[in-house]
């Protein structure tokens, strides 16, 4: 077996997370281990819950801290400033370098433009440490209107939410799409329908923003909305540093199927921020924490100096996904099967609690 070499951890989203605790395998294959990550972890599955005030920020938010103490890892508290791939040295956002041999990238997805100017003003969905003000931005006053742009499933679990919510008077829904919901099956779309014309939510499909401020919408046809909010969920990129990084662009870092860089075998990536380029993946949970375990046992081989070429990525067909629609409801969808109700929520409700309690050690 080869001597120590260091592994490098920047980020702490789904995959590291789970490396961070089987981090005694790494250990046990020669691996020194590095986190650079920011002290707090912000659960996405409840971020529209918290965000709605429906849920404390607490029931979605872990201590990286904590976790990489538990773990035997060292935590260098910050954000990825630079990396030269070439001499293989990390430098951090405060100054702190790192040499490593290997370094896996996992900073997740920042909001998309939506198609025009945007306000400083406007919520956006990532990161989502600015998405749980939405709830003390809320205007004092009982007869607030807020401004959706963006129909996909944090557009729908936003809008829905917020329009149950004490102190918003109206809640409009835009999207440049047909429709909303438009990945959801047919027949869960009509139950999406359903539920949003039922609590008085404006669907306005087939509209393109060109300008998002604080206290309006302009849509290409001229028209403009006023509101007393505006929340950005029109889809996710990568991070913007990966492009001045030169590791890759808005579609994130392209990897192949091994979740190695397509130029460097040394720079792994997981979930929102790579581009696996055997086949785009969408933005989901459901991939990170997928890939995690694929990510664990090629390191454990490459640190036994052993072939990483049989561990690689295969993206699932299909995956369970449940929307929080507020109220105590919930859509549950895999693939073309759905389920709609009060028991699709406290379904969710279980899969998040269990899946965070994993970490903090209480599961």
């Amino acid at each position: 077996m080869p001597g120590t070499q260091t592994l490098l951890l920047v980020g702490a989203g789904h995959a590291h997370l789970h490396l961070l605790r089987h981090a005694d395998r790494l250990r046990a294959a020669g691996w020194d281990v590095v986190l650079l990550a920011p002290r707090w972890f912000d659960y996405s599955g409840v971020a529209s819950a918290v965000a709605t005030g429906a849920l404390p920020v607490s029931d979605g938010r872990l201590d990286v801290a904590a976790l990489a103490a538990r773990s035997g890892v060292r935590h260098l508290e910050s954000l990825l400033g630079d990396l030269d791939t070439g001499a293989r040295i990390a430098t951090s956002a405060t100054g702190e370098q790192v040499t490593y041999d290997v370094v896996s990238i996992g900073i997740g997805s920042v909001t998309a433009g939506g198609g025009g100017p945007v306000g400083e003003d406007v919520v956006a969905v990532k990161p989502l440490a600015r998405l749980q003000t939405l709830v003390d931005r809320l205007p004092a006053h009982a007869a607030a209107t807020v401004s959706v742009i963006g129909g996909g499933s944090s557009g729908l679990e936003l809008a829905a939410q917020l329009a149950v919510r004490d102190g918003v008077a109206r809640v409009r829904l835009v999207d440049g799409a047909d429709r909303v919901g438009a990945g959801l099956p047919p027949g869960a779309r009509r139950y999406v329908d359903r539920l949003l014309a039922a609590r008085g939510v404006e669907v306005l499909t087939d509209r393109q923003v060109t300008r998002l401020e604080a206290t309006s919408v302009t849509l290409a046809d001229g028209q403009v909305f006023e509101h007393d909010l505006a929340v950005l969920a029109a889809g996710l990129d990568a991070p913007p540093l990966l492009e001045r990084l030169r590791l890759g662009d808005a579609r994130g870092i392209p990897v192949r199927a091994t979740l190695q860089h397509v130029d460097h075998d040394d720079v792994y990536a997981v979930g929102d921020c790579a581009f696996f380029t055997p086949g785009p993946l969408p933005r989901v949970g459901v991939h990170g924490v997928r890939q995690a375990p694929v990510l664990l046992a090629a390191l454990e081989a490459r640190g036994r100096g052993e072939s990483t070429a049989g561990h690689v990525y295969v993206p699932p067909r299909h995956w369970l996904s449940v929307l929080d629609l507020g109220d105590g409801l919930g859509l549950a969808v895999r693939g073309r099967w759905w389920w709609g109700g009060r028991g699709a929520l406290r379904l969710k409700r279980r899969i998040d609690r269990r899946w965070i309690d994993g970490y903090r050690g209480t599961a």
